[in-house]
C-alpha cells in the first residue's frame, strides 16, 4: 500500500477527514482522462478509474464536498469556502460512462475535447508509443534522444520516450513515430481502427444537453510551447471554431495538452486572450486559492490516476495542500 493510500486510511479510520476538510480554501480541480482498463494499444497512464470506481469518488466527494463546474463557478465568492470541480480531458468515447456518472450524481463535469480526434480518427501520440514501446531496445541516437536510449524495465522505457516526444517533438510527431517504429521493428498501430476510440459529434452535443460544459483542447494536441506562434494560433484558434461551430455556442475554456508548467508560454497566453479564453488550465497540480491573486490562463488542476482508490481521492480532497502539490505533478 502506498504512503497516500496508508494517509486516506488513516484518515478514514480516525474519522480525522472531516476536521482535514476544513483546513484549506479555494477550489481544487480534479483532472480525469480514461475511463475502464487498457488494452495493449492504450497507454495506461491515461487511465483515470473504472467506471465503478468513478462512481464512488463521485459519491464520497459529492457527500463531503460543494462540487462545481470548473469554468462557469466564481469559487472567490460566497458559499462554501472550499469547493471542487471535476475536469475530463482528451475526447476519449469511453468518457460518455463518466458523462452519466456525473450526472446520475447531479453533478456538471468540464469535458475538453481535441477537436482533430474527432474530425479525423487516429491514434493518439501517446497510445502509439505505448504500442511500439513494449517490448524495450535499444534506441540510436537522434535528433529526439541525442544519447540514444538503453533498454530498461517497459515503464521507465516508456516514459523516457514520452518525455523525449514532449520535449523535441514539436511539428516532427509523425516522423518521431514513423522512426520509432523502425527502431523497434513494430507496425504502427493500425489508423482505421481508431475511429471507435473518440467520441463523435453527436457524443460531444450529447454532453452540452446533459448540462455537461464543453471546453477546447487544441486540435491534435501537441505541446504547444515546441511549436511557433503561427502553429499555435492554428492548434488554439481552429480547435475553440470546430467548438463553437457544432456546438453554436461561445467556447470560453480551455486546457493545454499536456499541461506541465513548461507547456505553454506567454505567446499561448496571448493566443488564448486573443480567442476570448476566460479560463485556460494546466496540469501539474496546486489549488486554486479563494484570496490573493489568480492567473486566469494558469488554472491549477490535480491528476487522478488510476492508483488512486476512492478513499486516496476523497483525501486528496481533503488535505489537497499535501496530496495534490505541484511537486507530485511536475
Amino acid at each position: 500500500m502506498s504512503r497516500t493510500a496508508q494517509l486516506a486510511a488513516l484518515l478514514k479510520r480516525t474519522r480525522l477527514d472531516r476536521l482535514a476538510r476544513l483546513s484549506w480554501r479555494g477550489l481544487l480541480v480534479l483532472n480525469y482522462h480514461r475511463f475502464g482498463r487498457p488494452s495493449e494499444a492504450d497507454d495506461p497512464d491515461l487511465y483515470s478509474a473504472t467506471p465503478e470506481d468513478f462512481a464512488e469518488q463521485v459519491r464520497l466527494l459529492a457527500d463531503r464536498f460543494e462540487i462545481v463546474p470548473a469554468g462557469s463557478t466564481e469559487w472567490r465568492h460566497g458559499g462554501p469556502a472550499r469547493r471542487i470541480a471535476i475536469t475530463v480531458d482528451d475526447g476519449y468515447a469511453d468518457q460518455m460512462v463518466a458523462a452519466d456518472i456525473l450526472a446520475a450524481h447531479g453533478v456538471r463535469g468540464t469535458f475538453f475535447v481535441t477537436t482533430g480526434f474527432i474530425d479525423e480518427p487516429h491514434h493518439a501520440w501517446w497510445d502509439e508509443i505505448a504500442w511500439l514501446t513494449r517490448t524495450p531496445v535499444d534506441l540510436p541516437p537522434s535528433k529526439w534522444l541525442p544519447e540514444g536510449l538503453h533498454p530498461s524495465s517497459p515503464t521507465h522505457f516508456r516514459k523516457a520516450v514520452n518525455a523525449a516526444y514532449k520535449s523535441r517533438a514539436g511539428t516532427e510527431g509523425e516522423e518521431f513515430l514513423e522512426a520509432l517504429s523502425a527502431w523497434t521493428g513494430r507496425p504502427r498501430l493500425a489508423r482505421e481502427k481508431a475511429a471507435d476510440s473518440w467520441m463523435t459529434w453527436d457524443g460531444v452535443r450529447k454532453l452540452r444537453s446533459m448540462g455537461m460544459e464543453v471546453g477546447a483542447h487544441s486540435g491534435t494536441h501537441p505541446v504547444l510551447a515546441t511549436l511557433s506562434t503561427d502553429r499555435q494560433e492554428q492548434e488554439v484558434t481552429g480547435s475553440i471554431q470546430r467548438l463553437r461551430a457544432e456546438l453554436d455556442e461561445p467556447i470560453d475554456l480551455f486546457a493545454y495538452p499536456v499541461g506541465a508548467k513548461v507547456s505553454f508560454d506567454e505567446r499561448t497566453r496571448a493566443v488564448m486572450a486573443a480567442n476570448g479564453i476566460r479560463r485556460a488550465f494546466s496540469f501539474y497540480g496546486g489549488v486554486n486559492p479563494r484570496k490573493g491573486d489568480v492567473d486566469q490562463f494558469d488554472i491549477h488542476r490535480a491528476g487522478v490516476f488510476s492508483v488512486h482508490t476512492p478513499e486516496v481521492v476523497a483525501a486528496m480532497g481533503a488535505l489537497p495542500g499535501l496530496l495534490c502539490t505541484p511537486a507530485r505533478h511536475a
